[in-house]
């Protein structure tokens, strides 16, 4: 009788484990889209730098810089700030480009800009002059202590922070393929955590893409 006691607690224990892990986290969305290999290593982590793509834009052939986001973006922005938590981040980069603002504000927070390109001083909003460049960004974001910061880059760029923080081998084994994302990698959060100095990088694919209603 007092075994048959014993095993039910065991079991009770190992039941609520997994769902304990999850809400010992400080984004417990996130936390639970990652595979198991990987939590322990996250949950020692003291600072984390997400990078997304943009969310879809209004046409696939609009590259300028003042290009908003089409409905569909609209809605994955919406599903990418359910995603990252009530909580809002204690930093937001991001190019200068609206598609890419607009995406890094789901964290919650002021998106601060940087040039979209070297010497590229054209903003979102016609007659902004921004001197920022992504070095700085780069420069801020590693001697920074915010446990969490939010970056919203393009299909080139994004591949930038991942190399610069984790290193061009773990880039490419995220999809970064001659050092940009495939056409259609959308919805991926990239994410960037620290253990003792080092950046590693584990991608959560396809976490706030949505169906397109058209």
């Amino acid at each position: 009788m007092k075994l048959g006691i014993l095993s039910s607690v065991v079991w009770v224990l190992v039941a609520c484990t997994p769902t304990d892990k999850i809400a010992e986290f400080d984004r417990p969305e996130l936390f639970e889209a990652l595979s198991q290999d990987i939590q322990s290593e996250i949950r020692s982590a003291d600072r984390h730098i997400l990078v997304v793509r943009h969310a879809r834009k209004i046409s696939p052939d609009c590259n300028a810089l003042n290009c908003q986001l089409s409905p569909r973006g609209q809605a994955m922005v919406s599903r990418l700030s359910v995603v990252l938590g009530a909580a809002p981040f204690e930093a937001a980069f991001a190019s200068a480009a609206c598609r890419t603002a607009l995406t890094a504000a789901a964290g919650g927070v002021g998106v601060l800009v940087h040039q979209a390109a070297e010497g590229y001083e054209t903003g979102c909003i016609e007659g902004d002059i921004i001197s920022r460049q992504r070095s700085e960004a780069f420069a801020d974001a590693r001697l920074s202590d915010d446990r969490w910061t939010i970056v919203g880059e393009h299909s080139n760029t994004t591949c930038l922070w991942l190399s610069e923080f984790a290193g061009q081998d773990a880039s490419q084994a995220v999809g970064c393929t001659d050092g940009r994302l495939d056409h259609d990698a959308y919805g991926h959060v990239y994410w960037l955590y620290q253990n003792q100095d080092i950046w590693s990088l584990t991608r959560l694919e396809s976490v706030f893409e949505v169906a397109d209603e058209t």
